[in-house]
């Protein structure tokens, strides 16, 4: 589904990733984590197309998603970001979802049925009439993740979901996540949370400074370079760790 090959990513003259090299399969989560500035979001840019395609870049190495170069932006990946509010501004938690099904040529009955689907999945279909702003930060994030899930990308992207989340939204959102990697959904999230990473993801990517400290399981965790990163182990782990 994705596979990095010595992949780099430079603006300017600032080397931002260096010699990424991994891969994940169709329906797995991978959980990305790292400390401030380890080219974590520029990644999640980098998989869906927007650098170099929006935002300038110069990459070396391969990086393919369902095979194919990124070299553009692509339908077939959706991304979630940070901060909710930045992807919201329709009147109704209904239009919100339908904008963006209809801009890419989508009409009744099909896009009714696409809205519905995708709001019933997050548990917002009853708030459908309601403004956005009237709902929860969690439910605007999960308002966002339906918004991608309707147009039903192979690949979905989230950039720190749960940031300025309080703990019961975020157990709600990873929930939701939760679901959505058991319906076959291919996932990747940036998270500082490590806790709510490992409730939900299968595989593991660990950054510092642009160049990749782990890949695997979670028993990265207990590797002395990811302490070194800046990453906590989640507090499950440390338990069985004794």
């Amino acid at each position: 589904m994705i596979s990095l090959k010595n992949f780099s990513l430079s603006f300017k003259d600032r080397q931002v990733l260096r010699g990424l090299d991994f891969a994940i399969g169709k329906g797995e989560a991978l959980g990305i984590s790292g400390s401030m500035g380890s080219g974590k979001t520029s990644l999640l840019y980098c998989m869906k197309g927007i650098i170099p395609h929006l935002k300038k870049g110069k990459v070396s190495g391969k990086l393919q998603v369902n095979g194919m170069e990124k070299n553009k932006l692509r339908r077939d990946v959706g991304i979630v970001f940070q901060d909710p509010n930045d992807q919201i501004f329709s009147k109704s938690v209904y239009d919100e979802v339908r904008f963006g099904l209809k801009n890419h040529g989508f009409r009744s009955p099909i896009l009714e049925e696409k809205i519905e689907g995708a709001l019933n999945m997050v548990g917002l279909w009853s708030r459908r009439e309601d403004d956005p702003f009237e709902l929860s930060h969690g439910q605007r994030q999960k308002l966002a993740i339906a918004s991608v899930l309707a147009m039903e990308p192979d690949l979905i992207l989230l950039d720190e979901p749960t940031a300025s989340m309080d703990h019961r939204t975020t157990l709600e959102v990873y929930k939701t996540l939760g679901e959505l990697r058991e319906s076959g959904k291919t996932i990747v999230a940036v998270e500082h949370d490590t806790d709510s990473l490992v409730s939900f993801a299968d595989k593991f990517l660990i950054l510092d400074h642009g160049l990749q400290k782990a890949f695997g399981d979670e028993d990265v965790f207990s590797l002395p370079e990811v302490a070194e990163a800046g990453v906590k182990i989640p507090w499950g782990l440390k338990e069985k760790q004794g």
